[in-house]
């Protein structure tokens, strides 16, 4: 019986020390996972910064860029007194990581960012001037 006992504490103790040993390859910041985990990560990040450079980079991209974030309702009050604040909030939110990626490309992400409010601005612009004249002639 004694016997049985301590195996059971060595089969006990050797479960103990694969979980360790499995904690610590996920969270020991030099294990292997972990490197390959950030390195996973800065190739995303990596991938995203081209990706949002081209598209800023480019007439339609900024156009559409500033037409997701007038979805997203990053610069509306979105307070409604019901339950669809937190939908609201949640588009936000999305616009507002947009804008966190946007700002951490520098001043070259924040230029760009600009140049595509100063077109889209300029855009409704253009259109309102339409909407009038067309309106004015109905008039006559």
């Amino acid at each position: 019986r004694l016997q049985m006992t301590e195996i059971r504490q060595w089969q006990l103790g050797l479960v103990w020390e694969v979980v360790q040993v499995v904690y610590k390859s996920i969270t020991d910041q030099n294990s292997r996972q972990a490197k390959l985990q950030e390195f996973f990560y800065r190739e995303l990040q990596k991938r995203d910064q081209d990706a949002l450079l081209t598209i800023l980079n480019s007439e339609s991209g900024r156009w559409f860029l500033m037409r997701l974030l007038d979805k997203t309702k990053v610069n509306a009050d979105n307070f409604t007194g019901n339950s669809q604040t937190f939908y609201n909030e949640g588009m936000r939110k999305v616009g507002l990581l947009i804008l966190n990626d946007i700002q951490n490309l520098g001043i070259t992400g924040v230029k760009l960012k600009q140049k595509a409010e100063l077109e889209y601005i300029n855009t409704q612009i253009k259109a309102q001037k339409i909407v009038a004249e067309q309106l004015e002639g109905d008039d006559e």
